[in-house]
């Protein structure tokens, strides 16, 4: 079993397994500056590979939505840690933009899994409210979704691998990925919108519906990959970048994925819970994997 070991001066906590190194954060160093927690270091022993992006994290829990509502981010809310064994625990109370509660549960797994559980308890009523999980990956690291076909290509039933590129059309934009029509709205009801967010908010448009919500950032020469993947009632949206050549592209110089968990509406006393797993694993010629992983990830979620 892979175990936490906390390292005080770098306010971290290190893991390692037969196939993975790296670093958990619960707290911010500086939190108007640092947004660090969640996973904010981790290599792939046997290709070596550095898997994080070295000015961010994965698993980080970025913004809160809710319909016309930003509702804070919880790298600016008080919280508390406890760390046992191979699991840490991370809990956010409620704050002045945000009434409710948050309990995120990281656990390191062998061989390569990283498992987050994120459990939300509402003491107010929030339309379609949302937890907008950041993931920001090492920039030579490329994109990968894998979109359904049978409304776009009249192919039925069928899951298409897709590696976005850039394109004029979509330049700067975020690609997502929804569940289906309904959850497409979500994205463009004026949650991105508010001025009171203190800076600039990226643009985020719906492009065709995933398949299953699993994506993936690959090294196609050392063939791995970082699979991120959530449960489809978890889960109402991925998001992507695009692959550019472009070394000022945002997308290119920040290489994010991001999840959507929740979505649907809360009223006081509501409670839920989101499953999330971060998978490092070879890659095959046919690129095999990402999907059996997300099959064994169902199969232990339920």
């Amino acid at each position: 079993m892979a175990t936490l070991t906390y390292d005080a001066e770098n306010s971290v906590y290190d893991f390692e397994t037969s196939e993975l190194k790296g670093s958990l954060r619960a707290h911010s160093r500086d939190p108007q500056v640092d947004i660090r927690h969640g996973i904010s270091d981790l290599v792939h022993k046997p290709s070596g590979v550095s898997i994080i992006h070295p000015k961010y994290s994965a698993l980080n829990l970025f913004r809160l939505f809710a319909t016309h509502s930003g509702l804070g981010e919880p790298r600016l809310f008080e919280r508390t840690a406890s760390a046992d064994g191979d699991t840490l625990t991370v809990n956010w109370g409620p704050a002045d933009e945000h009434f409710a509660s948050i309990e995120a549960v990281y656990q390191i797994k062998e061989p390569n899994l990283i498992d987050l559980t994120i459990t939300v308890t509402a003491e107010a009523t929030y339309e379609s409210y949302e937890i907008f999980l950041s993931n920001y990956f090492d920039p030579p690291l490329l994109a990968h979704v894998y979109l359904a076909t049978e409304r776009y290509t009249k192919e039925p039933d069928e899951v298409e691998l897709v590696a976005p590129v850039e394109n004029p059309v979509f330049k700067g934009v975020g690609l997502v990925y929804t569940r289906d029509a309904h959850a497409a709205r979500r994205c463009v009801d004026g949650r991105w919108e508010r001025k009171e967010m203190g800076h600039p908010t990226a643009q985020f448009r719906p492009q065709r519906e995933y398949a299953v919500p699993v994506a993936f950032q690959a090294d196609l020469e050392r063939r791995v990959a970082a699979v991120l993947m959530s449960r489809p009632e978890d889960c109402f949206a991925v998001t992507s970048g695009y692959n550019t050549d472009d070394p000022e592209d945002a997308w290119k110089v920040q290489n994010p994925l991001y999840l959507s968990l929740f979505g649907s509406d809360f009223v006081p006393g509501t409670e839920r819970t989101a499953h999330v797993r971060l998978a490092i694993t070879a890659l095959d010629d046919a690129m095999s994997q990402p999907l059996a992983l997300y099959r064994q990830f169902l199969a232990d979620v339920g």
